[in-house]
């Protein structure tokens, strides 16, 4: 995700739906600023016009269900943040192949609970618990 200020090159907070471009023409992201903060959903995309990741945003913060994507467009992973903008819920992350990396839960920023590795064939290779 790249960082974009909510402040424009002439120092006004940025309002209202944004998109940033790459050099070949193509949309980097596209979202909305509410008063220099970001808001409501985001997409990023990469330079082949492949989506990167989406998710929200609230008062310039991460917030709620994120998906990010390799540049073939398979899934990468999915997760959830807190209001504060800390991971949290169900978290999965795949390999390139689309089988499942790992996957556990976060509890404000922490892990917890029990958390599973597979390799690239699908096969669990290590569990690991999270008070």
């Amino acid at each position: 995700m790249k960082d974009i200020p909510g402040i424009d090159e002439d120092g006004n907070p940025r309002h209202g739906p944004f998109k940033l471009f790459f050099k070949n023409g193509l949309v980097s992201c596209e979202g909305e600023f509410d008063h220099g903060k970001k808001t409501g959903t985001w997409k990023y995309f990469l330079d082949n016009g492949q989506m990167q990741s989406s998710g929200r945003f609230k008062d310039g913060r991460i917030v709620g269900r994120w998906k990010w994507f390799f540049k073939t467009g398979t899934p990468r992973g999915t997760g959830g943040f807190d209001d504060d903008g800390q991971k949290h819920g169900v978290w999965k992350r795949y390999h390139a192949n689309g089988q499942l990396w790992d996957e556990g839960r976060f509890e404000h920023g922490k892990k917890k609970g029990t958390w599973k590795v597979y390799d690239e064939a699908g096969a669990l290779v290590k569990t690991q618990t999270f008070k």
